[in-house]
């Protein structure tokens, strides 16, 4: 198997990227090296105490020590949306296996790792069930479920899914307000289009009650790293609610493959009454449709979600003692 150090790892990021997009039974998107080093960057640097990356034959084991010693965590280990492992199922197990199992001799090896990011009995949480037969134990908790929109058929067929109340909302939603406009700000500059969304943040009721995650310092440089890098590769997808100038509401995403992921969403407190939120929302899932977007992954699960959801995906999360 090849070790690699992170900054090796950085300069092959673009391979690991491939393994992810074909590995079945995982989140595609946080486990893709862009959010993981986002977070491992902005978030879990100063607790990383060491990493181990590697690949072997197109799998890849991509984990770092955060906090406690020798066990093993995915590079985004606050929410643990992604997978630490790709490419194959059963070359991935197989390579956690020998890398956790054999060990260095002199010790210095993990004797655990978390394996978050999998789709309850996807193709990769079935293989990796298998390591209860090795090692001193394996244990499953849940993990951060998500709230899916199939787009597959398009925006019509995802309409006729949702009750008569929610159609009637929307609809509403789209009523002409004088001056209001949507702009796709996702091909700007995206040093200006962090400082608007920024502003946009510091107007919502959130930044005033003093719950809203840009206010970390750390999560603020996480999704401006988020937003950069997207942009870099073609990625971002950025929506402005506008009127006289002034930003009122943006929605925030990226896409991967046929994956829209959603990131943030906030309106000015004093555009409450606008409904901007749903406006924006329908419009974004328009425009995603129409190029080739199949599913819309709206994030954690939130009672909101629910009447814009079609399904909520389980995840769960593995803890092996492989030693």
């Amino acid at each position: 198997m090849n070790r690699l150090s992170l900054a090796e790892y950085r300069s092959r990021a673009a391979g690991h990227a491939a393994a992810v997009a074909a590995t079945p039974g995982i989140d595609a998107f946080c486990s893709a090296p862009l959010w993981q080093l986002a977070a491992h960057d902005r978030l879990h640097e100063a607790s990383a105490t060491g990493h181990l990356l590697l690949e072997r034959d197109g799998a890849w084991l991509v984990g770092a020590e955060l906090d406690q010693p020798r066990i093993l965590f995915p590079l985004e280990a606050a929410w643990m949306f992604g997978c630490p492992l790709a490419g194959d199922p059963q070359a991935a197990t197989a390579l956690v296996h020998d890398a956790i199992a054999a060990g260095n001799p002199d010790g210095g090896a993990p004797l655990a790792i978390v394996l978050s990011g999998l789709v309850r009995d996807g193709a990769m949480h079935r293989a990796l069930r298998t390591l209860h037969t090795t090692g001193r134990g394996l244990r499953e908790h849940p993990g951060s479920d998500v709230m899916l929109i199939d787009l597959a058929d398009g925006v019509e067929a995802w309409l006729a899914r949702r009750s008569k109340k929610f159609r009637r909302t929307l609809r509403a939603a789209e009523a002409e307000i004088p001056g209001l406009e949507i702009v796709d700000a996702s091909r700007e500059n995206p040093a200006s289009l962090f400082d608007r969304l920024l502003a946009i943040q510091r107007g919502s009721y959130k930044w005033r009650e003093g719950t809203d995650i840009f206010q970390m310092p750390g999560y603020a440089a996480f999704y401006r790293a988020l937003l950069d890098g997207l942009h870099a590769v073609g990625g971002l997808r950025l929506l402005f609610a506008r009127r006289g100038g002034v930003d009122l509401a943006h929605i925030f995403g990226g896409v991967c493959g046929t994956t829209y992921r959603g990131l943030q969403m906030s309106y000015l407190e004093e555009a409450r009454d606008l409904g901007l939120g749903n406006r924006l929302q329908l419009e974004n899932l328009r425009l995603r449709a129409a190029e080739g977007v199949a599913t819309y992954d709206l994030g954690m699960v939130a009672p909101y979600k629910e009447r814009w959801a079609d399904r909520r995906e389980e995840r769960v999360v593995l803890f092996w003692i492989g030693r």
